[in-house]
């Protein structure tokens, strides 16, 4: 495996090193470092194994599941893996997840739009959350899922960290009574999740 030399220095007892004074005769460098150094040896320490990924190779994986899972083209998915993994990122909420969630509400096309005036690829309603997420243009796709994601991260910490409550605010609002309906909408996005997690690459 990797390893890196390290060199370390002989120090022997504390003692005075007289340095040179005006007038006086000069000491090298060399003198000067052997009266309060030992002789130098290198070690060789081995570093463990480190799994390193790219933003990029995460991205290509978890499209191939979006094109696996979902069907999605392949270039549909790359684009939209870049965006889920940057807000999975900004929002500490797995990727998966946020997938499950575009997929459920929008079946990742860009510009859809719905009956109540909800946009986007995360079915964002910009009368309601566009101020939440600082008036970010929700008809770009990008910004739709940034904002889409930071919203269920909020109600994540509403609902105490209880993923289903906050998928079930997501979809049916904090106070509503349509239990069955977000019952049926948790249901959805628990299958696209196990989609998702069984997709073998």
């Amino acid at each position: 495996g990797p390893f890196v030399v390290v060199a370390l220095m002989e120090v022997p007892e504390t003692k005075r090193v007289k340095l040179p004074v005006a007038g006086g005769p000069a000491s090298t460098a060399s003198e000067l470092a052997a009266t309060s150094h030992g002789p130098m040896r290198s070690l060789q320490l081995v570093l463990p194994e480190l799994q390193s990924s790219t933003h990029m190779e995460q991205a290509e994986a978890l499209a191939v599941k979006l094109v696996a899972g979902f069907g999605l083209k392949l270039p549909v998915a790359l684009e939209f893996s870049d965006w889920i993994l940057e807000a999975s990122a900004r929002q500490r909420i797995e990727p998966e997840l946020i997938a499950s969630l575009v997929f459920a509400e929008s079946s990742f096309r860009k510009y859809a739009q719905s009956h109540v005036g909800a946009v986007g690829p995360a079915q964002v309603r910009p009368h309601y959350w566009g101020a939440f997420c600082g008036h970010a243009d929700l008809d770009d796709p990008e910004e739709n899922i940034y904002c889409g994601t930071q919203v269920l991260g909020y109600l994540l910490e509403r609902c105490e960290g209880d993923q289903r409550c906050a998928l079930s605010a997501y979809n049916i609002g904090m106070n509503s009574k349509r239990f069955a309906a977000g019952l049926r909408y948790i249901d959805k996005i628990d299958r696209h999740m196990k989609t998702l997690k069984t997709v073998s690459l």
